[in-house]
């Protein structure tokens, strides 16, 4: 399967790079030239930055090298490290005359991250979960091999307390100060990573966990794994913390990618490499009830409730569908298909505005995205991180201020990119969800959504 494990890219990685569209694409412009397009867009931004197609290597490396030795220059190593901006790159690029036709009516915005982390272990696998953005500490936990890491926007790496030596599946941060760290071996670590401290260990025969999906307000969490199976836990604080198994249900004939459960934690979906995704009832008890199945034509890793619109859920599917797909909840109705070139890894919707962004892994061989946001329901795209060197995403997490998205990528390092700017959260209303969310009249009748202008007495 295209979605499955796939070999480490070994492209070498250049410094992180902040740079607003304007100074990108204005500065010098020649508009009586035409800018590149289609295939050779990646070589002209590889161009750019001081790359070789052909050798993939920096053309000013040996250069930088020996300006290091002026500037104090330091040899990163070791896990979480960021690198440090370029400002002979970013001179580069502000003063180059790039080639760009007249601005287009609505061009969107490129995107280049804010911090890159190196991240040396870090698994190139579909399949896994291996970043989570804790709401407590603020701090990014990360799966490095047998090793996890937590990471603060100070730039302080510090190793988590934990004895596993197997293999890290996935990790997942709670809205406490508790997180989930599985192993291949079948080991589910509860670790408290504002004390640093393992409170319990939870053995599952040897079967292990791929992905988590905490119930909101609860001491709950689900667990999924390679057969299928989702497991529904508890977790006992007056019984030092014991990880007490509630529930278990055969939801996939393969393993689980994805899971997500909405704000009220009424309703869990889950996702399968089996092309199979299904809605479920989730009760107080952690018992499940199956609602619908919501077909899809490869894996289903890509799974998100939006956040201010009741009965909305985003699904993408992998490499052999490469579809965001829209259901409303209520009634297990399609609402609207959009076709993406590329393997959909994540979706994330944004609190703030009317706008969801998708991550992607493998891409098309013509033109292919990091990430796009989108604007909803037109799914117009306003910004985009074009995919160099064979770039991929695999996972992502939201930071707690829901501005930014830190990623796991395929070249062992962690990218944060800032896609929102805060401000008033959207409510979650009849008035927020707007006209035609739904993409159809009767269904936003029955949500409750008038369109402006009427009144119905």
């Amino acid at each position: 399967l295209q979605d499955g494990p796939s070999s480490q890219s070994s492209e070498p990685e250049v410094a992180s790079i902040s740079l607003r569209e304007d100074l990108l694409f204005n500065s010098n412009r020649d508009v009586n030239r035409k800018s590149p397009d289609g295939d050779s867009y990646q070589e002209w931004i590889a161009d750019a930055l001081g790359f070789s197609n052909e050798s993939k290597i920096p053309q000013g490396q040996k250069q930088n090298a020996e300006r290091g030795k002026n500037h104090g220059s330091i040899e990163i190593a070791g896990p979480l490290l960021s690198t440090s901006t370029s400002k002979e790159v970013i001179q580069l690029l502000a003063s180059s005359k790039l080639e760009q036709e007249a601005p287009r009516t609505r061009p969107a915005t490129i995107l280049t991250a804010k911090d890159i982390l190196q991240a040396p272990g870090l698994r190139n696998d579909f399949y896994l979960n291996l970043v989570s953005w804790s709401k407590m500490t603020n701090k990014v936990l990360v799966g490095l091999g047998s090793h996890s890491y937590l990471w603060g926007v100070d730039n302080k790496v510090e190793e988590v307390n934990c004895i596993s030596k197997e293999t890290i599946t996935a990790v997942s941060c709670s809205d406490s100060e508790l997180a989930i760290i599985a192993t291949y071996g079948g080991h589910i670590y509860l670790v408290d990573i504002e004390h640093n401290t393992l409170r319990s260990t939870y053995y599952n025969n040897g079967k292990c966990m791929f992905c988590f999906a905490w119930v909101p307000n609860s001491q709950m969490f689900l667990a999924g794994d390679e057969d299928g199976e989702v497991y529904s836990f508890e977790i006992d604080k007056n019984m030092f913390y014991a990880l007490s198994l509630k529930n278990k249900v055969k939801c996939n004939s393969q393993q689980i990618c994805g899971m997500a459960i909405n704000c009220q934690g009424t309703e869990v979906a889950i996702g399968g490499n089996d092309n199979r995704c299904s809605l479920w009832q989730l009760l107080p008890t952690a018992e499940v009830h199956l609602r619908f199945i919501l077909p899809h034509n490869a894996a289903i890793k890509a799974i998100a409730f939006c956040p201010w619109t009741s009965s909305l859920l985003a699904t993408g599917g992998g490499s052999k569908d490469r579809k965001i797909r829209f259901w409303h909840t209520n009634s297990g109705t399609l609402l609207k298909e959009f076709s993406t070139s590329g393997q959909i890894t994540s979706l994330v919707w944004s609190s703030f505005r009317k706008e969801i962004t998708a991550t992607f892994g493998f891409g098309s061989e013509k033109k292919s995205y990091l990430m796009q946001v989108y604007s909803y329901p037109s799914m117009a795209t306003l910004v985009e991180v074009p995919a160099t060197l064979n770039l991929r995403i695999l996972s992502s997490t939201l930071s707690p201020d829901g501005t930014c998205l830190c990623v796991a990528t395929n070249d062992s390092t962690i990218r944060i990119y800032k896609l929102w700017e805060k401000t008033h959260k959207l409510v979650k209303s009849p008035d927020s969800s707007g006209y035609g969310s739904y993409g159809s009249s009767l269904i936003d009748l029955q949500e409750g959504v008038v369109k402006r202008g009427e009144t119905i007495r």
